[in-house]
């Protein structure tokens, strides 16, 4: 006999990494999400698999949010709402923007990224999914020479953690790869991290699952989660009034998570920030590389004859008309630093929504006061980077297995969330 089901509602990601992992557990496993096409923020990614990340609560990153509230073009940029979710969030958010925690969620967002890609290597090693990986590191891009220190310093307070960075110059950097302006000051490699098409991956997982068992639907919208008399999740009702029933449910909806948590009576507490992309082709020279534009927060990625720029923080409500400004800020943002921006011919645009915590770290694990649900969402911007190890984590906490990552820090209850 098989071990229960696992029902995993949202299809990014964390949710496909997750039922890859169950399944090698022998677990029976359905997947649900509403879209057909695969194209949620996991695909939208700027595809830097950047494993040492910083949380989105870094010292100062209140205030910077504050001044750029009143610039819409500005890479963050907060909707002026008095919602008090929002004016709570934001309070949260502020209160964490400090060196004690952000060093405290260094420690396990560094140990993450190590296994991380351990388990993302031996997924594409398994399936034979070519996703362009490229083991090659991401470029910290400097355009103001007195940033160069700075830069420098935060790369070092990797190295207790393993992690490896470079300075380099700006010849340097020229004389290694010819994509970069002259006005480049210099940049930080840093060493350890990777690229990767994160589209191709997520449906190379997909195509993948169904070969272990795993049961994809597609097209379906959930409307709640279903609990039995005693509070118990049995399963994940559908807006047709369908039971998909499931000995556990592990809700790894992006955003949307938010509001089918509420439907068993948990809180999970976040806020949509929209990301933007868009494909160039026809730029004369790709750099060797992905990496991020110091001054401009652009994310740069080399996608076969391809590139693609990405970023963008916008805290809006899901549902409001996406801006061409943004979109047109990635592109003024690169042409500073790479030549033959204005040569490239856009060939795609996307919008899509990361969910952000008020604390900046993801919420993995059993909501404790509902029985058989599971929480992963949360993740922002290192969706893509986390989903392998989410996946593991979600592996091993379903199967009672022992696994060596904190867990207080990403429990889907904290007290000093709120």
């Amino acid at each position: 006999m098989g071990s229960p089901r696992t029902v995993i509602i949202g299809a990014g990601i964390v949710g496909l990494c997750g039922a890859y992992e169950l399944a090698k557990c022998g677990v029976d496993v359905v997947v649900l999400d509403q879209s057909t096409t695969f194209d949620g923020a996991s695909c939208g990614n700027a595809g830097l698999f950047s494993i040492g990340h910083y949380p989105l609560t870094r010292p100062g990153a209140s205030w910077r949010g504050l001044r750029w509230m009143f610039n819409s073009s500005s890479p963050l940029w907060i909707r002026p709402s008095l919602s008090p979710d929002l004016l709570r969030w934001l309070w949260t958010f502020h209160r964490h923007c400090n060196q004690a925690h952000t060093e405290r969620c260094l420690q396990t967002l560094c140990a993450m990224g190590w296994r991380t890609v351990q388990a993302l290597e031996e997924i594409l090693d398994a399936e034979s999914i070519d996703c362009l990986y490229r083991r090659s590191g991401w470029m910290d891009l400097i355009l103001d020479e007195n940033n160069l220190a700075a830069a420098a310093h935060e790369g070092r307070t990797l190295a207790p953690m393993g992690y490896r960075t470079d300075r380099i110059s700006g010849a340097e950097l020229r004389r290694r790869d010819g994509a970069y302006k002259d006005e480049v000051a210099g940049a930080i490699h840093y060493v350890d991290s990777a690229i990767i098409h994160p589209g191709r991956l997520v449906r190379g997982l997909a195509d993948a699952l169904p070969r272990h068992g795993v049961n994809i639907r597609t097209g379906v919208t959930v409307a709640g989660i279903e609990r039995d008399a005693k509070g118990k999740c049995i399963g994940a009702r559908l807006s047709t009034g369908e039971i998909v029933h499931g000995e556990n449910v592990v809700l790894a909806a992006g955003i949307w998570s938010s509001e089918l948590a509420k439907s068993a009576g948990i809180s999970v507490p976040m806020q949509p920030a929209r990301g933007y992309h868009v494909q160039l082709d026809g730029v004369p020279q790709l750099p060797v590389t992905g990496g991020v534009m110091h001054e401009t927060f652009v994310a740069f990625n080399p996608m076969g004859n391809q590139l693609r720029l990405a970023g963008t923080l916008e805290i809006a409500p899901v549902g409001r008309p996406w801006m061409r400004r943004r979109l047109n800020a990635l592109i003024a943002g690169a042409r500073k630093y790479l030549h033959g921006i204005d040569s490239g011919r856009v060939t795609a645009e996307w919008a899509g929504y990361r969910p952000c915590t008020a604390d900046g770290m993801p919420v993995i694990g059993f909501a404790r006061s509902t029985p058989g649900l599971y929480i992963a969402t949360g993740h922002a911007m290192m969706g893509l980077m986390l989903g392998p190890i989410t996946g593991r984590i979600i592996a091993a906490d379903i199967c009672r297995q022992t696994q060596s990552i904190d867990p207080e820090i990403l429990a889907a209850v904290r007290p000093d969330r709120r």
